[in-house]
C-alpha cells in the first residue's frame, strides 16, 4: 500500500527567502511489511520492516497524525514538514527509498521517543553516556544526489516519533522509510504469556513492561560495529568517541594521531576514564566547511569553521544528568581542508596543562585549572579515544602515544587491523545476547536493573536465551572476589578490557575494586534476578552450570556483614542507605532464602544451610535493630531510626523478615508516602521538591509487596478489598500515565514519572524502561491469579495456585493468564462472572503439573488432568 504526498515547503530567515519542494511518496501501512528488494544487503533483509502508522503533513510539525494506507495525499505549498508515528516504541537501522531528485537536496532527520523531541534542536539527544552500538546524535542530515535505497549505517536505538524536512531548493520522492529492526519484531499480542480482563486499561499497563522487554533485549552480533576499518585506517562517522581499553591507567601522556576530514570535523578525547564516572576532556577539530559539502543546518556558533573545541565531562554541550562543559573555543590560523591529512598532537603535562597542535603549529598551550567544572578540577587521567560531533566524518591513522615526561613510546596502532581496533576500542558488534536498561539509552546492561526485566520476560515474551545471555556476561567478568560489574558494556571484550573495567576503568577510583564500592547492592538484585530466573524457568542445568560462580559471588556479599551490627554494611547502594539499611538488608534476606531454594534443587544442601542459617540470623538482626513499633515501620537505616522507605517496605514485606502484622503496619505508614501518581522514595524526599521524581522500579517493587499481602497468603492480614483498591490506584494513576498522551507514550514502560505524570527526566527519559515494568508479571500473579506456589515447589510452575479475589475485589467480571511452564506446556487460566453470582473457571495445564484453587476460605487441590472446569457460586 502507498501513500503519495507531495510537500510544497515554504521556510523564510531573518536574511533571505526559500522556496523548496518535496514530493514525497511515503510507503507504509498499518501493519509491518516485508522487504525483499535485492539492493538491501543485511542479516535482517528477511524480517517485518518497522514502518510509519501514521503520517502529519503541515507547515509545522504535528502529533496529529492520519493512518496510512492505500491512499494519496496533495500537500500544497502551506504544508512544509513530515511528522511521522510510527505508533509505539521501535528500534533499528534506518533507510529510506528515493525515487527520484531535482536539483540541491539536504534533508534532516530526528528521532525521539516523546513527540516534544522532534520541536528541539536536538531533538531528544545527544546520548553520550555511552557507545552502545547506537548513534549518539538524534538528528542526522543528507544530502541526496540520486535516486535509489539508502541505509543509515548507525543504530537509532528506539523511538515511536521521525520528522523529515527539506533543507535546500530541489526536490526528493521518497517511496519508502522506516527502520530494519535491531531487535525482535514482536506482536505483543502473540507472544506466549498473555494476560487479559475487562479493563482495557490494565491489558495496556500489562503490555507496557512486556513492550519495554522486547525492545531493550536482542540477538548476539544484532547491533552492528560501528567503526568501519580498513588499509588506510579507521573511518568514523559522528558519535561519541570510542576508547582504547589499554589507556585507562594513563597520565601526562602525548597523544599523536593522523586526521582526514570527510565532512565537517573529528573528535577526540584524553583523560577520558571508561566509566566511573565515564567523562573527560572532549575536543573536536572543524575544518573549513566549505559550501560544496557544508550543511545547511550546521550549527556554526557551537562548531565555528576552522577552530578547535575544547569541553569537559560527557559531551561539548549539556545534557540533562550529564553534566557537561563547552569550556572554550580555539581559531586555528589556516585553514583546514577537507580530503586532507593532519598530524594531530594533543599535551597533557603536569597533571594541569593541556597543549594541541595541528600538523606543527600550536593552537593553543592551556592550564586547565582556569576553567571552572562546578568546583572541581578537571582530572588528567584516562584513556584516549575517536568519534565526532553531529553529522561529522573523517578518518584517523598512525596513533602513537608518548610519555610526555621521557618521549618513551607506550602505544602505537596503525588503525588498520579491523579485528584489534574494534575490539579494542569498544566499537565491536554486542558480544552476547543480552538486555538492557533500554533501546534509547543508557543501553547499559545493569545488574540491578536486571531484576524485574528477568521476571517480565517470564510472564510474557519467555526468552530465557536473553536471561542466560545477561546473566552469563556478567559472570565473564567476574572478579577472582567474587563481584560482578554493576553495568557492562556491550561492545567490550573481558577478554580485552576486564583489567581497566574491574580496576576503577581509568577514572577518580583508578586502581579500586570499583564494583565493591559503586552500587554494591546491585551485587544482591543481580542474585536475585538469577535465582529468580532459575524459579521461574526450572532451568537447573544452568543453574549447576554457573553455581561455582554464584556461590563466589554470595561469598563476597556474606563476607560484608557487620560482625556487632549482624547487618550488612556496603558502600555506595540503590536501594537505600549502605550501612545498616533495612532495604539492602531485606533485600539480602530474599536473596540468601532464594539462593537456598536454588541449592535444594541442584542438591547442594550443605549450601542450601548455609545461606538459610544466614537469611534467618539477618532477618532477626534486621527485625532487632531496625524495627521501629511506635512507627509501625523499618527505620530507614541504624542512624535514621524515625525515617523510612518504599523499597524497604517492599523486601522487608516479600522477603518474609515482617510478620504479617508489621506488614500490615508498614503498608498503611506507606500512605505518608503518596506523591503524584505514586510513592516517593523515602520520608527523606522534599516532597515540594519540584525535580523530585517517582519511580517505577521502586514503586513496582512495593506493589509486589502489596499484592503479597491478599488474605489467602496472609490469612491475618490486610483485606483484599484494601489491597485490591489501593494496587488498582497505584496501578491507574502511575503506569495509566505512561499510556495518557499519545506524545509521551511509546507502548513501554517508563524510566521515571514526575509529579505531574509527563516523563521524569524530560526529553532524556528513557520512554522504554522494562525496570518499569513490574505490573506484566503482577498483574498476571495476582489479577488474573495465576502465580507459581511458593518456594522450591514452585519452581517451573511445577505447583501452581489460581486465586482470582484480588481481580473480583477490582470489580473486573473477567480476565485470563497464560504463562510457560518448565513441564512441557503452558498453564493458562481463564474466569469469568457471569450472573453476579457464578464464577466460571478454565484452567490448562501439563499433567506434570499440580495445583490449588484458592478463593477466600475455599481451597480446592487440582492434579492428575491437563484441564479443569469450576463453578463457584460468590
Amino acid at each position: 500500500m502507498v501513500c503519495v504526498a507531495v510537500i510544497n515547503l515554504i521556510m523564510y530567515s531573518q536574511s533571505s527567502f526559500y522556496y523548496y519542494v518535496i514530493l514525497v511518496i511515503l510507503f507504509a501501512s498499518t501493519s509491518a511489511v516485508e522487504y525483499k528488494g535485492d539492493s538491501f544487503e543485511n542479516k535482517y533483509s528477511s524480517q517485518e520492516l518497522f514502518i510509519p502508522k501514521g503520517i502529519a503533513l503541515g507547515k509545522e510539525l504535528s502529533s496529529n497524525t492520519a493512518q496510512v494506507g492505500s491512499f494519496q495525499l496533495q500537500l500544497t505549498p502551506s504544508t512544509p514538514v513530515a511528522t511521522l508515528d510510527y505508533g509505539n516504541e521501535v528500534a533499528g537501522y534506518p533507510f529510506f527509498n528515493v525515487v527520484s531528485v531535482t536539483g540541491s537536496v539536504q534533508i534532516e532527520i530526528k528521532y525521539s521517543e516523546e513527540f516534544n523531541g522532534l520541536l528541539s534542536n536536538f531533538s531528544d539527544g545527544p546520548i553520550p553516556f555511552n557507545i552502545g552500538l547506537s548513534n549518539s546524535y538524534r538528528v542526522e542530515t543528507f544530502q541526496v544526489t540520486k535516486s535509489g535505497r539508502f541505509d543509515e549505517f548507525l543504530l537509532q536505538g528506539g523511538q515511536r516519533w521521525q520528522s523529515i524536512r527539506l533543507l535546500t531548493q530541489g526536490t526528493i520522492q521518497f517511496s519508502s522509510i522506516g527502520f530494519v529492526p535491531s531487535v525482535s519484531n514482536v506482536d505483543i499480542s502473540q507472544v506466549p504469556g498473555q494476560f487479559s480482563c475487562d479493563d482495557d486499561r490494565l491489558n495496556n499497563i500489562w503490555r507496557l513492561g512486556a513492550k519495554a522487554a522486547s525492545m531493550s533485549c536482542f540477538d548476539q552480533g544484532s547491533q552492528k560495529a560501528i567503526w568501519q576499518v580498513n588499509s588506510t585506517g579507521t573511518f568514523l562517522q559522528g558519535m561519541r568517541s570510542g576508547l582504547s581499553a589499554k589507556g585507562a591507567s594513563l597520565k601526562d601522556y602525548t597523544l599523536e594521531f593522523d586526521a582526514y576530514i570527510k565532512r565537517g570535523g573529528i573528535g577526540w578525547v584524553v583523560a577520558h576514564p571508561l566509566a566511573s564516572p565515564a567523562k573527560g576532556i572532549q575536543l573536536n577539530l572543524i575544518g573549513n566547511l566549505p559550501p560544496a559539502t557544508r550543511f545547511v543546518n550546521t550549527n556554526t556558533s557551537l562548531t565555528p569553521a576552522n577552530s578547535i573545541v575544547l569541553g569537559y565531562g560527557y559531551s561539548i554541550v549539556n545534557v540533562t544528568t550529564l553534566t557537561s562543559y563547552h569550556l572554550d573555543t580555539f581559531e586555528i590560523p589556516f585553514s583546514i581542508q577537507e580530503n586532507a591529512w593532519y598530524k594531530i598532537q594533543t599535551v597533557l603535562t603536569g597533571g594541569q596543562h593541556l597543549a594541541v597542535s595541528i600538523s606543527g603549529t600550536q593552537v593553543f598551550n592551556i592550564s586547565l585549572a582556569s576553567y571552572y567544572i562546578g568546583g572541581s578540577t578537571i582530572p588528567t587521567r584516562g584513556s584516549f579515544g575517536f568519534g565526532g560531533w553531529q553529522d561529522q566524518s573523517g578518518t584517523i591513522r598512525n596513533v602513537i602515544v608518548f610519555d610526555t615526561n621521557n618521549g618513551t613510546i607506550i602505544y602505537s596502532n596503525s588503525m588498520t587491523d579491523s579485528v584489534s581496533v574494534i575490539a579494542e576500542y569498544g566499537v565491536h558488534s554486542n558480544y552476547a545476547p543480552i538486555c538492557l536498561d533500554g533501546p534509547k539509552r543508557d543501553r547499559l546492561a545493569w545488574l540491578g536493573d536486571f531484576y524485574h526485566t528477568v521476571r517480565v520476560i517470564g510472564a510474557s515474551t519467555t526468552r530465557y536465551d536473553f536471561i542466560r545471555g545477561t546473566l552469563s556476561f556478567f559472570l565473564d567478568w567476574q572478579t577472582p572476589s567474587g563481584l560482578l560489574p554493576y553495568a557492562i558494556p556491550i561492545s567490550y571484550s573481558p577478554s580485552e578490557a576486564y583489567s581497566a573495567f574491574a580496576n576503577g576503568a581509568g577514572g577518580q577510583l583508578f586502581g579500586y575494586e570499583v564494583w565493591g564500592l559503586i552500587l554494591a547492592d546491585y551485587q544482591i538484585l543481580g542474585l536475585l534476578s538469577f535465582t529468580n530466573y532459575i524459579s521461574i524457568s526450572n532451568d537447573l542445568d544452568y543453574a549447576r552450570k554457573t553455581w561455582p560462580q554464584w556461590q563466589l559471588q554470595i561469598g563476597w556479599i556474606l563476607r560484608q556483614v557487620n560482625s556487632s551490627t549482624s547487618l550488612i554494611d556496603l558502600g555506595n547502594t540503590f536501594l537505600g542507605p549502605a550501612k545498616g539499611g533495612s532495604a539492602v538488608n531485606c533485600a539480602l534476606v530474599q536473596a540468601l532464602k532464594m539462593s537456598a531454594q536454588v541449592a535444594t534443587a541442584i542438591n547442594d544442601t550443605q549450601s542450601a544451610s548455609q545461606y538459610l542459617t544466614s537469611a534467618m540470623a539477618l532477618a532477626a538482626a534486621v527485625n532487632k535493630n531496625l524495627w521501629n513499633p511506635t512507627l509501625g515501620v523499618y527505620s530507614l537505616a541504624l542512624d535514621s531510626p524515625t525515617d523510612y522507605s518504599v523499597s524497604a517496605c517492599a523486601f522487608c514485606i516479600t522477603s518474609g523478615t515482617a510478620s504479617s502484622d508489621q506488614a500490615a503496619a508498614f503498608l498503611s505508614a506507606m500512605e505518608n508516602l503518596r506523591l503524584g501518581p505514586g510513592y516517593k522514595d523515602s520520608t527523606k524526599v522534599n516532597s515540594t521538591d519540584i525535580t523530585v521524581n517517582i519511580s517505577p522500579n521502586t514503586n513496582g517493587f512495593l506493589l509486589a509487596a502489596l499484592l503479597a499481602q491478599s488474605p489467602s497468603v496472609q490469612r491475618n492480614s490486610t483485606s483484599t478489598k484494601f489491597v485490591a483498591k489501593t494496587s488498582k490506584d497505584l496501578l491507574y494513576s502511575l503506569w495509566g500515565a505512561m499510556l495518557a498522551d499519545k506524545k509521551t507514550s511509546t507502548g513501554a514502560s517508563w524510566e521515571y514519572v514526575s509529579v505531574s505524570g509527563s516523563p521524569g527526566l524530560g526529553l532524556y527519559t528513557s520512554l522504554s524502561h522494562p525496570w518499569g515494568g513490574a505490573p506484566t508479571y503482577l498483574l498476571t500473579e495476582w489479577v488474573a491469579g495465576l502465580r507459581p506456589a511458593a518456594d522450591l515447589d514452585g519452581f517451573g510452575y511445577r505447583n501452581w495456585v489460581v486465586d482470582p479475589s484480588v481481580g473480583i475485589e477490582m470489580g473486573l467480571k473477567r480476565a485470563a493468564g497464560s504463562v510457560v511452564s518448565g513441564f512441557g506446556g503452558s498453564v493458562d487460566v481463564e474466569w469469568e462472572i457471569n450472573d453476579g453470582k457464578m464464577l466460571n473457571i478454565e484452567i490448562k495445564a501439563p499433567v506434570q503439573t499440580s495445583g490449588i484453587f484458592e478463593l477466600g476460605a475455599r481451597r480446592q487441590v487440582l492434579s492428575g488432568k491437563s484441564r479443569y472446569s469450576l463453578n463457584i457460586e460468590i
